[in-house]
This record gives structure tokens, C-alpha cells and sequence, in this order.
């Protein structure tokens, strides 16, 4: 696939979603793709988002990053944010699909990092699991998730996320490693480098070209990498991670919103309470006392 191609790819995103009044940041739904002359086919795309495809029954090939796996009966596909793929499955194929952003799942921050599970921004790891027994338990957390998201009831995704949790990990422990032959891509070589700098230095670091001089590259080279890869800047990055922690600090201490806001490394409070309430839309006060959080 030539460059301008994959820049025009599109990018799927949960930006606009809700359900029930709420911004939806995880959901489970049957697989569902359009057929097309006696298959099912879904074109090449891209997710800011993780996504998790289960197959119960049905054949077929599933590509991702440009390689292609094959689609068979009780297997697992997983995408991480960035990754292109597409699918063609038979018109038999019986499946669902679990997507859920990192912000939904990290939120909690006594789960696992993903970047900690090897089929998730693999280097090394084939993101696929063929399940060839005891498939039982990971197929009931899969009713349970989708008896919980349709039921939709107060502290729903605080029961998601904890199934979601046990999902994942059970998935490890029946995953097997496997060696790619292909060597990992640049760009998602570069945009792991970079998440893993943004989480350690997010605090102090806010600029792009501080990132750029520490990944020895131009700032212009590494803003094209974050808008090729991720439809975002790395302001945008800086900005969702510093989120994402101020969030976990009004969730889960007691913590003042000065004290939030210096530990976050803004100068003063009124600074934060900004920033904070157009990224989410309301001010951090309020968002501390509502009782069903995203």
C-alpha cells in the first residue's frame, strides 16, 4: 500500500458516540460485515481505539498490518490504536467484536498496562489466538460483557472494565507466542517509543520538540508520524495522557484540585480547571462528584 493511500485511510473513532445520553468509550455487538457476492468483507481501516474480534464459528483471512491470518473457528484477532486492517469471512461466520478505548480502560490504575499484554502492540507477537480447548470460560466472560452492555444499568462500566480485566487476562495465559518474520514497521515502532516517553515524562515534558530531541528526530518529522499513525498531534497525546491522570487522581484520592493541578505540573489551578473543562466539558469539581464514570 503506497503512503498517500495509507494517510487517507480512514480512522475509526468513538468522537461522537454515545449511548443513552453518555459518551460511549466501550461497547460489544455481533460481528456484522456486508456481503458481497456470497462473503462478508470489511475494507481497510484504522482505530484510535482497541478492538478485539472473538470468532465462534466461520473461515476466512483477516489482515492486519499488511499480513494476513487465517480466520477459523474460535480464534481471537486483536488491533491495537493505528493498525490497518480488513477482513473476509464466510457468510456463516458467527462472532463478536469488543472495542474499548485506552482512556476506559486505564482509568483503573491498579489493571495491568496494555502495552503489558503480547497481543497488543506487538513487536514480536502475532495478534491472534486460535483457542483449541477450555474456550468455555472466555465465551461466558463474552455473555457476561454482553448481558452487562445492553442491560445498561447504574455502575455498568465499572462491572465492563472489571470484565474486560479478566478477559485479557485470561486470554494470556492461553496465548503462544510466535516469532514475526517481518520486521516491526517504523512508524509503529516510533509511535510506541513515543506513548512510552509521553507516559514517563507527561508531567514535566509538554513539548513536542523536548519529544523530538529525546527520539532524535525533527519536530516536523514527528508531528507527521503522530497525524500518519494516530490522526492526532503529539500535543494531542500529551494532552489525552495528562487527562487521563487527572482523572484517576479525582477518582481515586482525596486529593485537592491544587494539589491535582501542581502534581500534574500545571502552574496554577485556574490553568488546570481550563483545560480540564474543554477537554471534558465540565469542571473537574463536577466531574469528581458524578457516580457512574466513564
Amino acid at each position: 500500500m503506497r503512503s498517500k493511500d495509507f494517510e487517507q485511510l480512514p480512522i475509526r473513532s468513538f468522537a461522537g458516540k454515545d449511548r443513552k445520553g453518555e459518551v460511549e468509550l466501550f461497547s460489544i455487538e455481533k460481528l456484522m460485515a456486508p456481503q458481497v457476492d456470497g462473503k462478508a468483507h470489511i475494507e481497510a481501516h484504522r482505530h484510535d481505539y482497541y478492538h478485539i474480534m472473538y470468532i465462534k464459528n466461520g473461515i476466512g483471512a483477516h489482515t492486519i498490518d499488511f499480513k494476513q491470518y487465517e480466520i477459523k473457528p474460535q480464534s481471537l484477532f486483536f488491533v491495537s490504536p493505528s493498525q490497518v486492517h480488513s477482513l473476509t469471512v464466510s457468510t456463516d461466520v458467527d462472532g463478536y467484536v469488543v472495542t474499548f478505548t485506552p482512556e476506559f480502560y486505564a482509568l483503573d490504575s491498579t489493571l495491568q498496562r496494555l502495552l503489558d499484554y503480547p497481543f497488543f502492540h506487538s513487536m514480536n507477537n502475532e495478534p491472534v489466538v486460535y483457542l483449541s480447548h477450555d474456550f468455555a470460560p472466555l465465551q461466558q466472560l463474552v455473555n457476561d460483557m454482553l448481558t452487562e452492555y445492553n442491560a445498561a444499568q447504574k455502575g455498568a462500566n465499572t462491572v465492563l472494565r472489571a470484565l474486560l480485566e479478566v478477559f485479557l487476562v485470561r486470554i494470556a495465559r492461553v496465548y503462544s507466542s510466535k516469532e514475526r518474520e517481518d520486521q516491526p514497521s517504523h512508524l509503529s515502532f516510533q509511535l510506541r517509543k513515543l506513548e512510552s516517553l509521553i507516559d514517563i515524562h507527561f508531567k514535566e515534558i509538554k513539548k513536542l520538540n523536548d519529544y523530538a530531541e529525546l527520539m532524535h528526530i525533527s519536530p516536523k518529522h514527528l508531528n507527521t508520524l503522530c497525524k500518519t499513525g494516530l490522526n492526532k498531534t503529539v500535543t494531542n497525546l500529551i494532552h489525552e495522557r495528562t487527562l487521563l491522570e487527572a482523572k484517576r487522581l479525582l477518582l481515586f484520592t482525596d486529593n485537592s484540585v491544587t494539589e491535582i493541578a501542581f502534581d500534574l505540573g500545571f502552574s496554577d489551578k485556574s490553568y488546570f480547571m481550563r483545560f480540564f473543562k474543554k477537554q471534558v466539558g465540565i469542571t473537574a469539581e463536577s466531574y469528581r462528584m458524578q457516580e457512574d464514570l466513564p
